[in-house]
């Protein structure tokens, strides 16, 4: 019985000692337009991103990947050469993958060259 007792006042001693770290979760806190498509990310520390154009008449530059690195906020964007060159309305799928897209963020807009214009 004293062992007993001894040993559950041991693990609740450590217990309260020790603190667990929470893990922040990822966002995309802002997506616009502009020449291409830039996005501001934070806490996405070692995950892979992924910038999709998706309309019918996109000529290039339809999928940017990349991965993330250090800092805790982070722009990322299409590549400024080449770019991304379409006429009409797109659609913009901004997604943080970790395995499996884990935070995707969706937008509609009018792309005329490589500009990309009236994003909502």
């Amino acid at each position: 019985m004293k062992k007993t007792i001894m040993c559950m006042l041991v693990f609740s001693l450590l217990g309260s000692c020790m603190v667990t770290q929470a893990m922040a979760s990822p966002e995309i806190t802002g997506v616009r337009g502009g020449y291409g498509v830039a996005a501001m990310v934070v806490d996405a520390d070692g995950f892979d991103w992924e910038i999709q154009l998706t309309g019918s008449h996109i000529f290039q530059g339809s999928i940017t990947e990349g991965a993330l690195a250090g800092d805790n906020t982070t722009t990322i964007r299409t590549p400024i050469f080449p770019p991304a060159l379409g006429v009409g309305k797109i659609n913009v799928t901004v997604s943080l993958i970790f395995i499996f897209p884990l935070v995707v963020e969706e937008r509609t807009a009018f792309m005329l060259g490589p500009f990309v214009l009236f994003m909502q």
